[in-house]
């Protein structure tokens, strides 16, 4: 993997058309009237946090003008006043987090269906995973990147919002304290509108401008990282499903190595955004901590001439620092930015890819009176290079078709153009049935009991108990019975004999109108695979079948056999 990070920044405002593209469609949706209470909730205690940050603000002016005066009444009294401005603050706190998780996890529920909605609508997973430059890590943009978006975008909406409403309210009382108190240079007195709002502004968008230019890198850096990070993962789940094989194969010696490998890139691309991070957190830290005090300096002049009272000058330096904490908000959330954008890129391209699969789905002709219609069907690799070719075949419904041929003539591609989830490929395919199950050659066993796993892909109470033990006792399972609601990793449980086993069972429970076997039977013996075969016809002898096998024994129970032959590959040129 290269060191360069190549990934560039987008522009700003393209991450804020995309941050809108991907939050509104949410508080339009039918849970608006809730979305939008609790935003506008949330939005009331950031409010009244700034209300009670310029209530602190007046009172600071009370509190040091008592000290200045050694008022005990005076100090007795703004205790108190602290105290209810400290509970409200407490208070509103508190809430505006309630409210702001309450709505996360309300939006993120939303986001999260919608977004498995669009990703497992029909075959739209399988064909964007098939692309030449398919995405990354799916399963990272649905369950992580959603809620890094909807935190990110909360955080920086409600901290937009206070910034703009502390602005508004102590940018007033700036204005006021710079026309209370003149300045006074060289023995002349000076009425300069706003001076001290304007030096805040002045000073805030130097800031800014210089944070922009050291950390602008920031967002391409997170970018990479987050997909290093998430290629990481990857391989580790992917031994963890591959435990068995790679511990027979003493393959750990070689995975070590990979997944060392992975880490190695996000620690080169880790140490890249450490020194970014450096500069930024450098320049930040500094601007915030000098900050501080730089109006009471500032105005220090007039408060030991005499013309500004210690309240006064107490209050005046709370106010630059708001201001300018207000006009340095981007300054402040650069991190939370850079982030943001890095998340809004990665569901930018999931979106993309959705719609690009979708865009790929097989055209839906006429329905033919055959099972199955196919017409000068070729089907290509994602690069358009030829994998099988089938001038022609039709297929009556109830008639059973065994499909042979050579390894690598391209059966199992021709299985998933004829199934409508493979979407590289020319001529015509045309499908009358509605009910269509496709068996591979390594089953799939879902999460969960067996009566789960039975009955997929319908729901768990398609069946009851007496179908589904019938049906396990039919394919030689029948010793499984009494463990139809255990939960435990089938798919590690079973042998991959019956893994198929149970895979047989579950399409004469699903009764299909055309059934698609693709090797699904080449872990057993000869004479198990025969009489399976032989039951799943006397099961389901309505249904449409189509058997790839390399049984020649197989044949006597099919009605016919087609081959396919092997397609003459173009060597590329050296």
């Amino acid at each position: 993997m290269s060191t360069a990070c190549v990934t560039r920044a987008p522009a700003l405002k393209l991450i804020v058309r995309e941050t809108l593209r991907i939050a509104l469609p949410y508080f339009r949706s039918e849970e608006r009237w809730a979305a939008c209470g609790l935003l506008a909730a949330a939005a009331g205690a950031q409010l009244a946090l700034v209300g009670i940050a310029v209530a602190e603000n007046y009172w600071r002016n009370a509190f040091f003008q008592t000290l200045q005066d050694r008022s005990w009444p005076g100090f007795v009294q703004q205790f108190w006043v602290y105290v209810a401005i400290g509970i409200g603050f407490i208070l509103a706190t508190v809430y505006q987090r309630y409210l702001i998780q309450w709505l996360t996890i309300r939006w993120r529920r939303w986001l999260t269906a919608r977004y498995l909605d669009d990703w497992l609508d029909g075959p739209v997973h399988y064909r964007a995973m098939t692309k030449p430059d398919n995405i990354d890590n799916p399963d990272q943009r649905v369950a992580e990147d959603v809620r890094l978006f909807i935190d990110t975008t909360l955080s920086l909406t409600v901290g937009l919002l206070g910034a703009i409403a502390r602005l508004f309210s102590f940018v007033a009382v700036l204005w006021a304290l710079s026309q209370i108190v003149p300045i006074t240079l060289f023995g002349e007195t000076y009425t300069i509108p706003g001076y001290l709002v304007w030096a805040a502004l002045i000073y805030a968008i130097l800031g800014s401008v210089v944070t922009h230019w050291i950390g602008r890198a920031l967002i391409a850096l997170d970018y990479e990282q987050e997909r290093r990070e998430a290629n990481f993962r990857f391989a580790f789940v992917r031994l963890r499903e591959n435990a068995e094989s790679v511990a027979m194969l003493r393959g750990e010696a070689s995975e070590k190595q990979e997944l060392l490998a992975r880490f190695l890139a996000i620690m080169r691309n880790w140490y890249r955004l450490m020194a970014r991070q450096q500069y930024v957190g450098l320049f930040t830290g500094s601007y915030r901590r000098f900050s501080l005090y730089f109006p009471y300096f500032a105005m220090s002049p007039l408060f030991f001439g005499g013309t500004m009272q210690l309240g006064a000058f107490m209050q005046a330096g709370s106010a630059f620092n708001e201001v300018r904490d207000s006009f340095s908000y981007f300054i402040s959330s650069y991190l939370k930015i850079a982030e943001l954008s890095a998340v809004v890129q990665r569901l930018s391209q999931f979106d993309a890819a959705i719609v690009a699969a979708r865009s790929q789905a097989p055209r839906s002709d006429a329905v033919s009176p055959e099972a199955l219609r196919v017409e000068q069907l070729v089907v290509t690799a994602p690069n358009m290079t030829p994998i099988a070719a089938l001038d022609d075949l039709n297929v009556a419904p109830g008639e059973a078709v065994l499909i042979t041929g050579v390894s690598g003539a391209g059966k199992t591609s021709l299985l998933r153009a004829f199934v409508g989830i493979w979407p590289y490929a020319t001529g015509r395919v045309q499908v009358s049935a509605t009910r269509v199950l496709a068996l591979p050659q390594l089953p799939y066993i879902p999460l969960g009991s067996l009566r789960r796993a039975l009955c997929y892909p319908l729901s768990m109470d398609t069946h009851g108990d007496a179908e589904l033990e019938g049906a396990l006792r039919d394919v030689g399972l029948g010793d499984l019975s009494g463990s139809l609601d255990d939960i435990v990793a089938w798919d590690k449980t079973l042998s991959v004999g019956e893994q198929q086993r149970l895979s047989l069972a579950r399409a004469i429970l699903f009764k299909p109108e055309l059934l698609v076997l693709d090797e699904a039977t080449s872990a057993l013996d000869e004479r198990s695979e025969i009489e399976l075969h032989e039951l799943v016809r006397s099961r389901l002898p309505r249904a449409t079948l189509l058997a790839v096998s390399h049984r020649q024994a197989l044949c006597s129970i099919y009605d016919r056999t087609v081959e396919i032959k092997t397609l003459a590959r173009a060597v590329p040129p050296a």
